[in-house]
C-alpha cells in the first residue's frame, strides 16, 4: 500500500484529523518521476561574511550589481571579501525592520521612522533632515520618485524626481478610501499600492502636478497586519491581510482582486504569533521554484508557500537544545549568481544553496509527518514499511559518512510517538541500499514521522506499507 510520504505542511487542530507536517524539506513535482512526487530537503547556509554584530533588518540588491544588507544599526556592502564595508549608521538599532529602494543614483533606507540616502558615486550615506519630511514608515520608487508612507497616518509624500533629499511642501496625499492608518506604500507592476490596516488602493502616474491619482475601482478592502509583509513577486502583490473580520490570511492579488493562497492549517500558525507587525516576507528563486518567504512575527518557524507546486512547508533552525526556531535568515537578495541572506540575530552573511547540506556547520534536522492510516476503526497489523529514499549518498568522512533515517510511530493521533528507529540511508556509492522498517505493530490508527540529522542530500520519492 502507497502511503502519503510526499506533502507540506496541513497540521490542524485536532492532530487525530490531520498531524501532516513538513519541516525543512518541500515537495516536487513531476509527472514523469517515480511517483509522480518527492520530497528534497531545504537549501543550507554557507558563511560568506560578517557584516557588524546584527541583527540582519534588510537586504537589497541594486541595479548596478551592489548588494546591501542592513545590520542592527548599520548599512553594509557585501562586495566578495569575508568582512563586509560599513556605509552608515542608522539611528536605529533593533526593533524597527527595514525597506530599501532606489532611483539608479541613490538607495534609499527607511528605517520605519527616517529616511536615508546613500550615494552610489560618493558613498556618501546621510539621514534626510527636512521639516518637509517628518517621518517616514517605509518607502519605495516608482516613476522617477521616491514615496514614502509617514508614521501613523493616511499620508504618503513623494521626492523631487530622482533626488532622495528633496521633499517639497506639498507634495503629499492622503489615502482616502478608508479611515485607516497607511502602513505600507509598494511599486507593484509599475502602479504605486498604498496598504493600510484594513484596505488597499492603487494609483497610477498621470503626469499631473502631484502626479499620483487613484485608479478607479482599484480599491480592496483588505490591508495587513505588517508592512514588511507585503511583496512583490511574480509580477503580484502577497500580504498577510487584516480586515473588518479578522486578520492572517495570505493573499495573491490577481489584478485588483485578492486570492487566497494560504490554508487553514498555515492560518493557524499565522494567527498564533505574538508580534505579527514583525512579521516579514521575502522571495527566492532556485531550480525552477519561486519561493514566498514568511517569517518572524514570533511564530515557531518559518512558513514557505511554493509558486511551482502552490504547497506550503516549514523551515526551522534546530537550537542547541533541541528544538525548533525560525530559519537562521532574516531575510535575503539575489546578487554575484548567488541568493544570499543574512542573519536574523548576528551578522552573518550567508550564500543558500541546495548544494549545502548544514546551516553553517549547524546540524539540518528534517522532518516528515505523514498519513494516517485506519480502516473503518479496526485494528491493523504492519508488517513493515518501505522507504523510497535515494542511498548512497553519504559523505566521504565525519558525520553523514553513514546518514541514518530514523522512524517514529504514533498510534494515538499524533498525542505519543515511539522510540526511534534508525536504518542507513546507505554509505557514499551505496545506491542499492534498500530501507525498511519491520514489524511495526498494532494499532487502529497509525501515523509516521521520518526525520534525518546527518549533513547528506535528502531525497524521498515514496513509501509502501506491507499489512498482516
Amino acid at each position: 500500500m502507497r502511503t502519503g510520504v510526499s506533502g507540506g505542511t496541513s497540521k490542524q487542530r485536532s492532530t487525530s484529523f490531520n498531524d501532516e507536517r513538513s519541516i525543512n524539506m518541500f515537495p516536487v513535482v513531476d509527472p514523469r518521476g517515480k511517483d509522480g512526487v518527492a520530497m528534497y530537503g531545504r537549501p543550507g547556509n554557507l558563511l560568506l561574511a560578517t557584516a557588524g554584530s546584527g541583527p540582519g533588518r534588510g537586504a537589497y540588491t541594486a541595479s548596478n550589481g551592489r548588494a546591501f544588507f542592513v545590520s542592527g544599526n548599520a548599512l553594509y556592502e557585501y562586495d566578495g571579501s569575508p568582512t563586509g564595508v560599513l556605509r552608515g549608521t542608522l539611528g536605529t538599532n533593533t526593533g524597527l525592520l527595514v525597506t530599501m529602494d532606489e532611483n539608479g543614483t541613490q538607495l534609499a533606507v527607511c528605517d520605519g521612522n527616517k529616511l536615508y540616502i546613500f550615494t552610489y558615486a560618493t558613498n556618501a550615506f546621510a539621514q534626510v533632515v527636512t521639516a518637509n519630511l517628518p517621518s517616514a514608515s517605509t518607502v519605495t520608487f516608482i516613476g522617477g520618485y521616491f514615496v514614502v508612507s509617514r508614521v501613523n497616518s493616511g499620508i504618503f509624500q513623494i521626492s523631487a524626481l530622482y533626488d532622495g533629499f528633496t521633499w517639497g511642501a506639498l507634495d503629499f496625499a492622503t489615502a482616502e478610501s478608508s479611515p485607516d492608518s497607511l502602513l505600507c506604500v509598494k511599486n507593484i507592476a509599475g502602479q504605486l499600492a498604498l496598504v493600510g490596516t484594513k484596505s488597499t488602493e492603487f494609483y497610477s502616474n498621470t503626469g499631473a502636478r502631484f502626479p499620483f491619482q487613484r485608479i478607479n475601482g482599484a480599491v480592496i478592502s483588505t490591508g495587513t497586519v505588517s508592512a514588511y509583509s507585503v511583496l512583490q513577486l511574480d509580477n503580484s502583490m502577497f500580504l498577510v491581510s487584516r480586515d473588518d473580520n479578522g486578520a492572517g490570511i495570505v493573499y495573491r492579488l490577481q489584478g485588483f482582486s485578492p486570492r487566497r493562497i494560504s490554508t487553514e492549517p498555515i492560518e493557524l500558525l499565522i494567527q498564533a504569533a505574538p508580534t505579527p507587525a514583525t512579521l516579514r516576507s521575502w522571495s527566492y528563486q532556485e531550480d525552477g521554484h519561486t519561493f514566498f518567504v514568511l517569517t518572524g512575527g514570533g511564530m515557531m518557524t518559518t512558513l514557505v508557500y511554493d509558486l511551482a507546486t502552490g504547497v506550503w512547508h516549514e523551515r526551522a533552525f534546530l537550537n542547541q537544545y533541541g528544538n525548533y526556531e525560525p530559519d537562521i535568515s532574516a531575510c535575503g537578495t539575489y546578487a554575484f549568481n548567488k541568493i544570499i541572506t543574512i542573519d536574523r540575530q548576528s551578522g552573518n552573511i550567508y550564500e543558500q544553496s541546495l548544494k549545502y547540506n548544514s546551516d553553517n556547520g549547524s546540524e539540518i534536522a528534517a522532518d516528515r509527518i505523514f498519513t494516517t492510516i485506519q480502516e473503518e476503526d479496526k485494528p491493523i497489523i504492519i508488517k513493515n514499511l518501505t522507504v523510497g529514499i535515494e542511498t548512497g549518498l553519504g559523505t566521504q568522512t565525519g558525520q553523514g559518512y553513514d546518514p541514518q533515517l530514523i522512524l517514529y510511530v504514533s498510534k494515538d493521533g499524533g498525542k505519543t510517538w515511539s522510540a526511534g528507529r534508525s536504518k542507513s540511508a546507505g554509505k557514499a556509492g551505496e545506491y542499492n541500499k534498500r530501507v525498511k522498517f519491520d514489524r511495526l505493530g498494532q494499532a487502529r490508527q497509525f501515523m509516521f514521522r521520518l526525520r534525518m540529522t546527518d549533513p547528506s542530500a535528502r531525497y524521498i520519492s515514496g513509501a509502501w506499507i506491507n499489512t498482516i
